[in-house]
């Protein structure tokens, strides 16, 4: 992908990112406590950082690659759970919020565009999946230590609500959605190496 290409790219998922997180700000509640836009900010800094190293015309790193490879599986996992199993497509209302058209479903696309069109998916270790569980991981203890501090009962998922579902609940689902980011992440290292392998 040439570099003005890359520039547009970039400056359009930017803006595109930034409308979705200042409407879910402005009209939402809890901003801070929702998964979605925290995986959005993250990769929004690294979209913008993207823009910064493009204007400077600085390589990428390896270890910046792998932090990048850890915001495309969350934000897939972000798209993914929320279109599978909190929202509802197919419906008006999901289409007329288009903060979150944008944070669920726009920026998901987006970003796994750019980052399979650009980056060498052949070099992404391990490591590129260990920062794909930590991001989520640091997210949940911040919830829960937030819950025991505030005394809040309020949990922005169901799925991480121990009064609804209970510890044994909650940690179901935390082994589950640690299986899907670990199992993606997996599945697009093993096709990029293949893919490499089939270009030599």
């Amino acid at each position: 992908m040439k570099r003005t290409i890359r520039l547009i790219f970039v400056i359009t998922y930017i803006v595109i990112a930034a409308y979705g997180c200042y409407g879910s700000w402005v009209h939402g509640t809890r901003f801070f406590l929702y998964f979605t836009n925290l995986g959005n900010l993250y990769c929004l800094g690294l979209m913008t950082n993207e823009l910064v190293r493009l204007i400077h015309r600085r390589p990428i790193s390896i270890p910046l690659m792998q932090w990048e490879f850890g915001g495309l599986i969350s934000i897939l996992v972000i798209g993914a759970v929320y279109n599978l199993l909190l929202g509802d497509p197919t419906s008006k209302a999901y289409w007329t919020n288009w903060p979150s058209v944008c944070l669920h479903l726009l920026t998901p696309i987006l970003y796994a565009l750019y980052f399979f069109a650009t980056r060498p998916v052949r070099k992404v270790t391990a490591g590129g999946i260990q920062y794909s569980i930590l991001l989520p991981y640091l997210y949940i203890a911040f919830i829960y230590v937030r819950h025991f501090i505030t005394e809040d009962n309020w949990f922005p998922y169901f799925f991480l609500d121990i009064n609804r579902i209970g510890w044994q609940g909650a940690l179901g689902w935390i082994i589950a959605l640690t299986a899907v980011f670990v199992l993606t992440g997996l599945i697009f290292i093993y096709f990029g190496r293949k893919k490499s392998k089939r270009v030599r």
